[in-house]
């Protein structure tokens, strides 16, 4: 009698502990408990198969590559740890003249692409830090976004870079402290590293790149009222993956010194799309060469004030 008792109780038990298993493998496939690791695996997606504006990369650059802005802890705000807190505008003449253009007072969302260290020659720490502006910093050296995490902007900050084709891909990058560049993007070399000896110093480092569509669907963004963008050379690639049906791009500034095609090719191929040339920056010291382009609809003044030949 006892040793028939204790195998059916055995049973039982055994038999609770497989519906116990089989229950969970169930709700974890169903209920979302438990994340496909093929999801994030970079082989599946990366490539020209992966599109822009796949569900899983979106989730992918969102959980993985996009670092929230620092908010205010306890009623406490958060202060900027910047080299020079003297310096009212960083950027070589570039936001001075975004300022021009539009009502930049009450705010607005940037992309800054090439945001080096985040304070150094920034095109958007002055609307940030003086109008509250929010945005996105984009920035593929790792020893340059180590240092701009420590500036304690008020942006979402990326370790990647902007992909020069419109699917995801790991590019070796060329880490040149402020000229840093994807090393296969032919593109026009400064003279002070044109040569073979000056390439062969720079080191090299894997970045993950992101068409520049799925950061905004990452953060679920339609409207950029300025977009800087300075890739030494990949700009008009970029540019060219971006779907302008798809999204509204109020203003840019373009670096164009070393892009291949030259600042006409830059500037035929946004004022194709759309855009007037509302300025030009440029000095001497090569610390910039940008084309500043606007929509007309975004223009504080007629059109025909801004016309820039």
């Amino acid at each position: 009698m006892m040793k028939r008792f204790t195998k059916k109780l055995c049973f039982y038990f055994v038999l609770a502990i497989l519906i116990f298993c089989l229950f969970n493998v169930f709700m974890s496939k169903n209920n979302g408990t438990e994340i496909d690791s093929k999801e994030y695996d970079d082989s599946d997606l990366n490539g020209p198969k992966v599109s822009m504006d796949n569900s899983n990369l979106v989730r992918k650059l969102r959980e993985k590559f996009l670092i929230k802005p620092i908010e205010e802890n306890k009623g406490r705000r958060s202060f900027y740890n910047l080299d020079d807190m003297s310096v009212i505008d960083q950027s070589m003449g570039q936001a001075a003249e975004i300022a021009k253009i539009i009502d930049y007072t009450s705010g607005g969302f940037f992309i800054e692409c090439g945001a080096l260290d985040g304070e150094t020659r920034s095109n958007t720490l002055f609307f940030e830090r003086y109008y509250g502006w929010i945005g996105l910093l984009i920035e593929a050296d790792p020893l340059n976004f180590v240092k701009m995490l420590k500036k304690g902007r008020r942006s979402y900050l990326s370790p990647t870079c902007l992909s020069v084709n419109p699917y995801p891909e790991i590019v070796s990058f060329l880490q040149r402290s402020n000229m840093g560049r994807i090393a296969n993007d032919e593109v026009v070399e400064d003279e002070v590293i044109s040569d073979d000896n000056g390439k062969k110093k720079s080191p090299i480092v894997n970045v993950q790149c992101f068409p520049f569509y799925t950061y905004l669907l990452a953060l679920n963004i339609t409207v950029i009222d300025y977009f800087s963008l300075d890739v030494e050379g990949s700009e008009l690639n970029v540019l060219k993956t971006i779907p302008f049906d798809k999204i509204d791009i109020r203003t840019l500034s373009v670096e164009f010194f070393h892009v291949k095609e030259g600042d006409n090719g830059v500037r035929s191929y946004l004022e194709d799309k759309g855009y007037v040339v509302t300025g030009k920056v440029t000095r001497q010291d090569r610390l910039a060469n940008d084309y500043i382009f606007a929509k007309p609809s975004a223009l504080k003044r007629d059109v025909s004030f801004y016309i820039t030949k």
